[in-house]
């Protein structure tokens, strides 16, 4: 607890005025009485000034965030406690509480006097806000002494922090074939029956053991590959996040927060969405888990959903022009895991970056979600559904076609569980069923 300073409330001012102007009248007019009342009114509140200042007025404040982490729509509540740990009395007291920046203004409550040893609580519900990390607090506390003469003014430094996570939508069971069922790896199922030198391999990230190096497969691939001991039945899975603010549009509606669902008025906010959801669930279904969504930084990995969320929660638009950054990481990326990408608009550089990435017949399973942003640009007309054959969100999405992606074009509105399971229908279409073995699609030719 921080003390900010003292001051006379009003009524003290009035006393001290009052106590002047009898003072000075009776030395005037020679009223000795008078001048006897008006010294006494004056000293009152200088007294308690006195009093106030040498005596320990010992405040308490504990505060709670319920709950602690909510999803993007959800509100929270403050709690406030606020003790005189003194014996005497304190008067009235004026609570002001700091909203996080991201909102405007405070949230105050006027409490009467406490006794000795009391304890009083308040609390207050801050409104749905934008998916992000916030801090509630800190608290400042003005009171008065019992005879409202005195203005104390206490800060205190707590601050509680709370999460508001994007939207995670619960995804059908189906599931993308494991990063181990692809590729180079088809068919090793087992490292008990082959041995730890048979597990799969990956590209060498920073930190990793140099003791794990695979050298026949780094000298094959003419990349530093390492042996990856995750168990083959566990799959990993890349996502990338396109988080470019070009590539993504938001209706006129979404300039200022409304309690809506974002997602519906920002492309950005569903792509960000989507990947959560699809994140969680292959999380949740025992994958590890990487993402792509930063051009200046390595892939990130997670172990668990929360955590996954959690960073999700403060991503925002970049200012890379396009996907050229992230090229290396999807590459790398395709090498050892399933891939999935949700992507914003794209220009003819990112189209050619995003297929590159995958090498030409490879049997690697790379997934797109193409969100057709002008649908998101128009949000609330009619006719939203405007991703039709021959339009330049169509055209791209048979450049990544024939690259051997497998995409869907996503449009404002679409839920992103139906969004998934399209995606997921059309592998199940070429492979006669979702549990069967992955098989690449078909390029351009005849070729796989």
């Amino acid at each position: 607890m921080r003390r900010i300073g003292d001051s006379f409330t009003t009524r003290a001012r009035c006393l001290l005025a009052g106590g002047a102007t009898a003072t000075l009248c009776g030395m005037l007019f020679g009223a000795t009485d008078l001048v006897r009342a008006g010294l006494f009114v004056v000293a009152v509140p200088l007294v308690a000034a006195l009093v106030v200042n040498r005596s320990q007025v010992t405040i308490a404040s504990r505060r709670s965030v319920t709950p602690t982490r909510v999803a993007v729509g959800e509100s929270v509540e403050v709690q406030l406690t606020v003790s005189n740990r003194a014996v005497l009395p304190i008067g009235s007291l004026m609570l002001e509480d700091h909203l996080p920046d991201q909102l405007v203004g405070k949230a105050r409550f006027s409490l009467d006097g406490l006794s000795g040893r009391e304890s009083r609580t308040v609390a207050y519900r801050i409104p749905a806000v934008r998916r992000g990390h916030y801090r509630s607090g800190p608290l400042r506390v003005r009171l008065t002494d019992p005879f409202g003469l005195i203005e104390v003014t206490r800060s205190f430094a707590t601050r509680a922090p709370f999460v508001v996570t994007p939207a995670v939508d619960p995804l059908p069971p189906a599931q993308p074939p494991y990063s181990l069922d692809v590729g180079e790896n088809v068919g090793s199922h087992s490292i008990g029956t082959h041995g730890a030198d048979d597990a799969s391999t990956r590209e060498y990230r920073h930190g990793d053991d140099l003791r794990k190096i695979h050298w026949r497969s780094t000298a094959r691939t003419g990349a530093l590959m390492v042996r990856h001991e995750e168990r083959p039945w566990q799959g990993h899975t890349s996502l990338l996040l396109d988080l470019r603010a070009v590539a993504h549009e938001a209706s006129s509606t979404d300039a200022e927060y409304r309690g809506t669902d974002a997602r519906e008025t920002n492309s950005l906010e569903w792509a960000i969405s989507a990947v959560a959801s699809i994140g969680n669930q292959m999380l949740r279904a025992g994958r590890d888990v990487s993402l792509i969504a930063d051009s200046g930084r390595e892939r990130l990995q997670f172990a668990s959903s929360t955590a996954f969320v959690d960073h999700l929660a403060e991503v925002g638009p970049s200012t890379q022009p396009d996907l050229r950054p992230v090229v290396a990481q999807l590459r790398a990326a395709a090498r050892d895991s399933t891939v999935v990408a949700v992507l914003g608009q794209l220009d003819r550089t990112s189209v050619q970056a995003v297929a590159d990435a995958h090498a030409r017949g490879s049997a690697v399973a790379a997934f797109a979600i193409l969100l057709d942003t002008a649908t998101w640009r128009r949000a609330g007309s009619s006719g939203r559904n405007l991703s039709a054959t021959g339009s330049p969100t169509a055209q791209v999405a048979d450049r990544l076609r024939a690259a051997g992606w497998w995409v869907v074009v996503a449009s404002a509105g679409d839920p992103i569980p139906t969004t998934w399971t399209r995606l997921l229908r059309q592998r199940s279409f070429a492979t006669g069923g979702m549990s069967a073995e992955w098989t690449a699609p078909r390029m351009p030719g005849g070729a796989r």
